[in-house]
Formats: structure tokens, sequence, C-alpha cells
């Protein structure tokens, strides 16, 4: 993504903390980001309240940032910072831990602000100058009612509960227009809240507007943010007359970056539903896609073209379990039938039912694969004591599937109606 001629004229915070903001939420630059962090270090422990904050969040996970941006979540240091934060006089992190619901009474008690009130106000000056990250801690007020809170009213302040209830819709629809100021200004995830408003709507007053959601994410694309270009081409894809444009949107997001990106263009290609099937040129964006160290879907679908093999990709079992077994540890069991297959004959890995009976056994799902491997360890008693029965059972919830077809031949069904090796 090109680099945005910066919008925020004045100084708001220290320079540190202001370049800060800079390189971590206006724009996509893994270096960048890496290069905010000692600073930051620097000036937090030299008393900077608002570079602790900023710390804070860079320590909070990828929810509060790019999710590719180099940050690993830490709780501790996370809670460590924001504290000091508070107690130092950021009035950002006065408003940043009342929404991570970190504003205890006693923190509270230590800030250096007479009231809550205060402390938002410093924000909301800022905001009303043109900070693009104020603005979008402003409309996170609104958004999710911490103005409650900050303003300290409840409905004992209303002549009755419909006015209190007015108040809180017009509360909240003040988000709008700050959400709206900082995505458009070059703040990306200021999209985020006001996509999901539109999204999903609110509860008995404001219905879901799709259409409205959709928007958001075109603007978001046409502003270059590749998160946004992403999400837009989900919206878009499958629908008629828009295949190039989506895939055109998802390339442009995973040449800036956003790693996840290739994983869809591959599965547009692999499946070969909207654009000609090519399985060489989808294992080569699955490949792409493999530069992030957290993904699964590319590992899981690179690792079925190569335990499939034909059309056009050559069959490999070893990397296959690699790639499986990558997605395997983050918790995903998408590919587990694959897996406990080559763990039960030792396709590309050494045999071990008792493991592959573990991942058949994991998996929500089935398929002839899971049936047939599973018929195979209790017909063969395969780390398990023999059970025919069970066994056969497995084989019949094939469908169309030849080696149960054939494994079946095997057994016959007794005069008493046990089953029985021929």
């Amino acid at each position: 993504m090109k680099e945005r001629k910066r919008t925020t004229m004045g100084k708001y915070f220290s320079d540190v903390v202001d370049q800060a903001i800079e390189d971590i939420y206006y724009c996509y630059d893994r270096e960048r980001a890496a290069s905010a962090l000692q600073p930051l270090a620097d000036a937090a422990n030299a008393g900077d309240a608002d570079a602790a904050y900023i710390l804070s969040r860079c320590t909070s996970g990828p929810d509060y940032s790019w999710e590719y941006h180099p940050f690993r979540a830490d709780d501790e240091a996370t809670e460590r910072l924001i504290h000091q934060a508070v107690r130092g006089g950021s009035a950002m992190a006065v408003l940043g831990a009342m929404r991570c619901g970190m504003l205890t009474p006693e923190l509270e008690e230590a800030m250096p602000f007479a009231t809550l009130k205060d402390a938002w106000s410093v924000v909301y000056d800022k905001a009303q100058r043109g900070c693009l990250f104020c603005q979008n801690l402003i409309g996170g007020s609104y958004y999710w009612l911490d103005v409650v809170r900050i303003e300290n009213k409840g409905p004992e302040d209303f002549p009755d509960k419909a006015g209190f209830g007015a108040w809180l819709r017009e509360s909240t629809l003040k988000c709008v227009s700050w959400y709206e100021s900082a995505f458009k200004g070059g703040m990306g995830v200021a999209g985020r809240n006001l996509y999901n408003l539109y999204q999903k709507g609110e509860e008995g007053w404001l219905p879901p507007q799709p259409e409205k959601a959709e928007e958001v994410a075109r603007l978001g694309a046409s502003l270059g943010y590749p998160d946004w270009q992403k999400i837009y081409a989900g919206l878009i894809l499958g629908r008629e007359g828009r295949t190039q444009e989506a895939l055109d949107a998802y390339l442009a997001a995973a040449k800036q970056g956003q790693l996840n990106a290739w994983f869809y263009i591959g599965k547009v290609y692999q499946e070969g539903k909207l654009v000609p099937k090519d399985c060489p040129r989808a294992m080569e964006y699955y490949e792409l896609g493999l530069q992030d160290p957290d993904d699964v879907g590319c590992n899981n679908r690179a690792g079925e073209l190569l335990f499939l093999g034909g059309d056009g990709v050559p069959q490999d079992y070893g990397r296959a379990v690699q790639l499986f077994e990558r997605a395997h540890a983050q918790n995903n069991t998408w590919a587990n039938d694959m897996l406990a297959t080559c763990r039960l004959f030792g396709y590309g890995c050494q045999k071990d039912p008792a493991q592959a009976l573990r991942l058949f056994q994991e998996a929500n799902y089935s398929t002839n694969l899971l049936n047939y491997g599973l018929g195979t360890i209790y017909t063969e008693g395969l780390g398990v004591p023999a059970d025919i029965k069970k066994g056969v059972e497995y084989f019949q919830k094939c469908q169309n599937y030849a080696p149960a077809q054939e494994a079946l031949l095997k057994f016959k069904k007794t005069l008493f109606g046990k089953w029985v090796r021929r």
C-alpha cells in the first residue's frame, strides 16, 4: 500500500508517540511497526504515559492493530502498561482501560483526573483537532456506550425508560461520524466497528444494513487498506460478473502483506467453480500464503493437493503430512481424516495406528476416508481390541467408496446375526 501523506498537522503527543501512531496505525508495514517498539519502550520507561498506553495496545493482540503487525499478545505486560499509563496521566489510557475492563475503582481513584469526563475531554479535543487515533477512541466511547459511565448517567436521569433508551440510541449513532473521519483519513482499523454496526445492527432499534456494511468495505478497499480489500473481495466473490474484481482485490491485499488473502485466491483456482480449475496455480498461491507462520488454510489445502496428487500436482505424502501437522498444531481438525490416514497406513511417515485413531476421533465430521480408516482399525484390531461389527458399521457408512466395498467382501453375517471374517 502506498504511504499516505500525513493528515495530522499538529503535535498531539510526544514526538515518539506521534511517530509510533503513524507507523502502527496509519500504514500497513511490518518493518515500520516493529521500528516503533523500542522508542516506545524507552519513552515509557522515561515516564511518557501515552507511550506506555500505545505499547500496551501492541501487546493486546491483533484486535488492536493489523493482524500482520509483528506484535505478540502478552496479557501480563498489557495490564502493567495500562496501569502505568493511567497512573501517569494518559487520558487515552483511561478510555482504553475502561474499554478493556481494567479501569477498576482503585485505578480510577489513582488517575490524575478529577473525573472520567475530564480525561475524555482531553481525547475529544485532540480528536476535534484532527488526531485520527483519538477520533477512533471517541468513536469507540460512543459505539460501546462507555459514555454512560463517562457521563455518569442512568435511567433515573430521564423522565422514563423510553427517554433513556432514546439517549442510548442517539449516543451509539454518534460513533458513525468519528469512525468515518478516522477511516477516511488513513486509519484502517477505524472501520471495524462501523462495519459491525451496519452488518449486525442493534437489537430492537437498528436493523442490520448489509448494503451499508458493504459500502464500508468498498471504501476501505478503495483507500488501499489490504485487510479491507480482502473483506470486500469476500463479499463480492461469486456474484455474477464480479469474479475478476474479487480476485484483483484479493491479489492487491496479498501483495501488500495480507497473507491470508492468498488462501482465497488459491481456493478459487483449486475448486474451479468460478474460473477454470488450475491446481498447479492454486498450489503456487498456497505456497505464498505459507509465509504466514500462523496459517491454517493454506497448510490444509496445499496438503490436500499433495495428498491426492493429480491435476498437475505430483503426489507427495511426506510434505502433505508436514503441512497437515502445522495446521493441526493450530487446533484445526479440517484435515484430520487425511493426516490420520497417513498415520494409519504409513503414507509419508511412520505407521502409528494409535495416533491415527486419536486423529479420527477428534474430527467432528464424517468422510469416506475417516469411516474407512476407523473400519480398518476396528476390524483389524490395530491398537484396539478387534471389533468386527463396529468396523463393518464404519465401512457401511462410506458412500460409493471402492476400498470400503472391497473391505466388506471380507466379512459376512452368520445365521445368528454376528459379523465374522469370511
